[in-house]
């Protein structure tokens, strides 16, 4: 198995916190108009997963990567709700150390709320945490199919 360590990248996110709130989606259209799509949103589960587990990718890890996630999405979401709760859990450990804050609950009882009531946000959140703390070729799936872009309607009149 072919490990990684990597470490946040973003000075500017606050230590111990999520980059955004579960309710920011709108935050970042272009992932959330992406995300839609149920397929996407089980291969963000799954980069999110596998990168935090260590790995490069879903390539690395296909059975928590792509299997999992997608059995999640079209079978079974309870096995969904169950990984997104190791997920956020995985956000709770170093290097990212984020904290519950919803009040005062163990962080267990909060991801499996968060999980179970707003997976579909969880999701995204944990994808706009990883898009702000880590390099580009550790981001989410989501990203290969809405690439950032530099182009402006006012730099196209020009």
């Amino acid at each position: 198995r072919d490990e990684m360590s990597y470490e946040p990248i973003n000075e500017k996110v606050p230590a111990g916190q999520w980059c955004s709130g579960i309710c920011d989606c709108f935050s970042d259209c272009r992932l959330c108009i992406v995300s839609t799509i149920p397929f996407v949103n089980a291969l963000s589960l799954g980069q999110g997963y596998t990168v935090l587990e260590g790995h490069k990718g879903i390539c690395d890890e296909p059975l928590c990567g792509i299997a999992v996630p997608s059995m999640g999405f079209f079978c079974c979401p309870l096995l969904l709700v169950v990984q997104l709760v190791f997920v956020r859990q995985k956000f709770r450990q170093h290097p990212h150390n984020i904290q519950a804050d919803f009040c005062g609950c163990p962080d267990l009882v909060e991801d499996a709320c968060c999980a179970f009531f707003c997976g579909w946000c969880v999701i995204q959140q944990a994808q706009r945490h990883m898009q702000a703390t880590m390099k580009d070729d550790l981001k989410g799936p989501a990203y290969l199919f809405a690439p950032e872009t530099t182009d402006t309607m006012e730099s196209k009149e020009t």
